[in-house]
């Protein structure tokens, strides 16, 4: 060391030291906690963490469609459950197949039990490679990203400081920057609160979560065929969660004046295989009639459901949950 100090000077060896801290920092699931109020997958770590101490017996999965609009209170009423049921929304808002995957897998190793029932909310946009929250680096299985060809992502995974630069370019944002200095001295919950007390659903309102440009971006993804290495992460997912003795249903979060991609009745598009090969894996779609018609002041926007909305067809899903319960032999 002494010799590296005299080759390179002082202070080249303490940026070198103070570069190698903040690595390690990265590599911390603690560090991500931390400042769960600033970053993407500082907020997913909150849902991880408090998933796996909730031991849910029913788990929602998906993106920002599951995460507006699904309550677990309003789930937990319209099935007759009990209030202290343990019903936890895990929806990610930008993730994909790929990221769910790993999530899960990540949960199931940190002790989480097989929930009783998992319902995985279909999405056009679970199954496109898009990583602009800076997940795969944190949360996605290395041989999943060496499998498909996810190679930066993957030197990212080990080298996180580098990965994670482009959400550190985030701080430049006045808000953002408030909130991580505020984080650094404090504890700071995100915006929506703490998964401990949410159960991880946060009510989607108008221009909170997402810009116009990337509701864009995720408009122009309905447009998109699959890709064919997210399609094969979820029905790995469902294979995985039914193996375990999950059942696992799948659901549609509905959209304002536009129809779901998925589902039986889907004939054609480049969706239309999807539901059909994971029911041969053991999921069941689970239809969902609403109790009324919703209208556009049930929607934060027109991919998202707001809490009005989100109580209304949560309340409805636990109701088509109970009649599938009630069936069973």
């Amino acid at each position: 060391m002494r010799a590296l100090v005299r080759h390179i000077g002082p202070a080249a060896a303490w940026a070198l030291v103070l570069l190698l801290g903040f690595e390690a920092a990265l590599h911390c699931d603690a560090w991500l906690y931390r400042y769960r109020s600033v970053f993407a997958a500082g907020r997913a770590e909150d849902k991880m963490r408090h998933a796996a101490n909730r031991q849910p017996a029913t788990l929602f999965i998906g993106n920002s469609r599951t995460d507006n609009g699904l309550s677990p209170i309003a789930f937990r009423a319209g099935a007759g459950l009990p209030d202290d049921a343990a019903v936890f929304n895990l929806g990610l808002p930008g993730a994909n197949t790929l990221v769910l995957r790993g999530v899960v897998e990540r949960l199931l190793g940190r002790g989480m039990k097989p929930p009783a029932d998992v319902f995985i909310a279909l999405d056009e946009t679970l199954f496109q490679d898009e990583d602009s929250l800076g997940y795969y680096g944190f949360f996605a299985r290395r041989t999943d990203l060496w499998d498909d060809r996810l190679h930066a992502a993957l030197f990212g995974s080990w080298l996180r400081s580098w990965y994670y630069s482009g959400n550190l370019r985030q701080l430049r944002e006045p808000d953002k920057l408030g909130r991580f200095v505020q984080a650094t001295f404090s504890e700071v919950e995100p915006v929506g609160g703490s998964a401990a007390h949410t159960a991880g659903y946060r009510k989607g309102r108008s221009g909170g979560f997402q810009s116009a440009e990337q509701l864009r971006a995720q408009e122009g993804a309905t447009h998109a065929p699959p890709d064919p290495r997210m399609t094969r992460h979820l029905l790995d997912l469902v294979e995985r969660l039914a193996g375990a003795g999950s059942r696992v249903h799948l659901i549609a979060v509905p959209m304002f004046e536009r129809a779901s991609a998925f589902g039986p009745d889907v004939a054609a598009g480049p969706y239309a295989d999807i539901v059909p090969a994971l029911q041969a894996r053991g999921a069941r779609w689970l239809e969902t009639p609403l109790s009324r018609a919703l209208e556009a002041g049930d929607f934060a926007d027109p991919g998202h459901l707001n809490d009005h909305g989100a109580r209304v067809f949560s309340s409805s899903l636990g109701q088509a949950y109970a009649r599938t319960r009630a069936a069973r032999p």
